[in-house]
């Protein structure tokens, strides 16, 4: 059955209680952690092999797929919970603020308190039961953004640290602009893709690691999602905090937004083998089981509200 996927903004009552329930079931079932501990180990090996080496989730074509699959998967592991349940998507481009009702204490709960930045409101509070089991913190000299290296992070708690490392949510010109691009990606099919003109990587830039020359700083669209919830959802830990699966959601529907509106271009790049890089034949790692073509048409899944 093809179900609905909602602004968050539109969800009644019932529909954000149920979702959170599903949550916080999975976690209760050790599934949750699977899911963190997987992009975890994926997303590492990704920046580690940045400029070259083997990519699959991020820094490279296969991340709108990748993260297709890992939505969909973590999406039917909400349902086995509640089959009414769909992942919601956080518009930042409007939905600005920490009075968002995205932060309200019945869904996201809200910033992290000062000094530690500890969550203390909502069910993802430690208090309330929401208990991190895998979490790990950057280290050496790189930015977390692209920074694989990494030890155990031995807080069990959630960290928010809202605006404080970018007071900017993406706007709807920057999408705009984005949706605009008319290639899918190019070489070297890295963070440094699309970066001159004309701007050949419509995926490095809803990624967020380049920038057109009339934009004032990178780290926008998706990495700006992350850096201005800050925290937890800095690094590759993010999925700890459950509003990572909000953003990504957004970012899906980007992709789904980009293919309606550019209907003439192929939905992904490279269609040939190619070296470190996921081809749109391609098995995707770690489950094998589907490649790029076969994430392309998410309509037989599940569409989006608007």
């Amino acid at each position: 059955m093809v179900h609905v996927r909602k602004n968050h903004l539109d969800m009644t009552r019932e529909e954000k209680r149920r979702f959170i329930h599903a949550v916080k079931e999975i976690k209760r079932r050790g599934i949750y952690d699977r899911f963190v501990d997987l992009h975890i180990r994926i997303n590492s090996q990704d920046y580690l092999d940045k400029v070259t080496g083997k990519r699959l989730g991020h820094i490279n074509p296969g991340f709108l797929p990748w993260h297709r699959q890992y939505l969909l998967r973590f999406e039917r592991e909400l349902q086995k919970v509640d089959p009414r349940v769909t992942l919601p998507y956080w518009d930042w481009t409007v939905d600005h603020g920490e009075d968002s009702p995205l932060w309200d204490d019945d869904f996201m709960g809200g910033n992290g308190r000062p000094g530690d930045r500890r969550v203390m409101t909502g069910p993802f509070a430690r208090d309330n039961g929401w208990v991190l089991n895998i979490s790990v913190v950057p280290v050496g000299d790189e930015h977390p953004a692209l920074n694989g290296n990494y030890t155990h992070d031995d807080r069990d708690y959630l960290v928010r640290d809202m605006g404080t490392l970018t007071d900017k949510l993406p706007t709807p010109k920057e999408l705009d602009d984005t949706l605009a691009l008319k290639v899918y990606d190019s070489a070297p099919f890295n963070h440094t893709s699309g970066s001159e003109p004309p701007y050949a990587s419509f995926r490095n830039h809803l990624e967020g690691y380049t920038k057109f020359a009339w934009e004032e700083a990178a780290g926008k669209l998706h990495a700006a999602g992350h850096v201005w919830v800050g925290g937890h959802m800095m690094y590759i830990g993010s999925p700890n905090d459950p509003v990572f699966f909000l953003n990504h959601c957004m970012i899906d529907r980007c992709w789904a937004l980009w293919q309606k509106r550019n209907p003439e271009v192929p939905h992904y790049l490279p269609l040939e083998p190619t070296t470190d890089v996921p081809d749109i034949n391609t098995p995707l790692g770690p489950w094998h089981t589907m490649t790029p073509r076969d994430l392309i048409d998410h309509t037989k899944w599940y569409r989006y509200d608007k």
